[in-house]
């Protein structure tokens, strides 16, 4: 599975006439982020939890990697996580069209900024970073060589 197709699906869904389209779109999107930062720091050799755990596992680190952009990317999937939960769980407020397509945008520029953090040198600084968060503050060390 490729799971940036999400992205493409979110876009679509973001421009049909529906709210059942708008918050489909907007969990799309999340997912689509969600899975890409999930790649990343599984390519960089942590071991990022299943199921619930998972995401704040992933925002944990992004947002203690030392890298400013990729650090924005991790704040903005943990809003982007808040939006998901609004449109899967919450009746009210409406999800609107513009809102799906923000989410929408949000999650392509989480994506842009994962894709050039996989690059060095933000790569090799992001990881080192991620690597001493676990070690000295969260004393739960996922990452192996």
């Amino acid at each position: 599975m490729n799971w940036r197709d999400f992205l493409s699906l979110a876009a679509r869904l973001a421009a049909e006439p529906a709210e059942a389209d708008w918050r489909t779109a907007v969990s799309r999107a999340y997912y689509a982020a969600f899975h890409v930062a999930r790649r990343l720091l599984a390519d960089l050799n942590f071991t990022i939890p299943r199921a619930d755990r998972a995401h704040q596992y992933l925002v944990f680190r992004l947002n203690n990697c030392g890298e400013s952009a990729v650090e924005q990317a991790g704040r903005d999937l943990d809003t982007l996580r808040r939006l998901r939960n609004r449109a899967d769980y919450d009746d009210v407020p409406a999800v609107t069209r513009p809102q799906a397509a923000a989410a929408v945008r949000l999650a392509e520029g989480i994506i842009q900024v994962l894709d050039a953090a996989g690059l060095d040198p933000t790569r090799t600084r992001a990881r080192g970073a991620m690597i001493v968060y676990e070690r000295d503050v969260l004393r739960d060390v996922t990452w192996h060589p």
